[in-house]
């Protein structure tokens, strides 16, 4: 956004990007091994109506030392959705909003993103609600069920993977 003033005879306009602000909301969950949380931020865009950011962080059990696993900026502030953050096993976890997944395989030590953004030929932004379902097996494979946009470039209506979703082809 840019954001113009005028003082007296000065004029002069700078560029305001949207950033995070205060934490309005936390959730959190564990298995054994690992913890993950989502820290909802308001955020701070030079007064207009804004959306949010969703930071996505991971720490051992017993640990308050959270790395961050992804952000995901939201045009609205919607609630964090519980149920998109799931563990198959005590090394296997993943969390998915919007256009983005993010999987661990060794109990939230490293984790893989997938953006659509990158990963999905011709897609175009922004389709908050495109990542509807994630479903993992321990052996790695799994399906992404999508919500596509209908006449929207890019969009298909599901994805499969063999590796746990660090890569995703349409369904056959």
């Amino acid at each position: 956004m840019i954001i113009c003033l005028i003082a007296g005879a000065t004029f002069s306009c700078y560029l305001s990007r949207p950033q995070p602000g205060e934490i309005t909301e936390t959730y959190e969950t564990a298995n054994q091994s690992f913890k993950i949380r989502v820290n909802r931020h308001a955020e701070i865009n030079g007064g207009f109506v804004g959306g949010a950011y969703y930071v996505f962080q991971s720490a051992a059990i017993g640990s308050d030392s959270w790395q961050k696993v992804m952000t995901f900026r939201h045009d609205d502030p919607v609630e964090i959705q519980r149920d998109h953050l799931r563990f198959i096993n005590n090394q296997i976890g993943y969390a998915f909003m919007g256009w983005t997944y993010a999987v661990t395989t060794d109990s939230g030590h490293s984790w893989f993103v997938w953006n659509a953004e990158k990963e999905l030929p011709r897609w175009q932004c922004c389709n908050y609600r495109l990542i509807e379902e994630v479903n993992l097996a321990e052996d790695g494979k799994g399906t992404m069920k999508l919500s596509p946009i209908p006449g929207r470039s890019g969009e298909v209506h599901e994805l499969q993977t063999m590796d746990y979703g660090k890569h995703w082809n349409a369904a056959q």
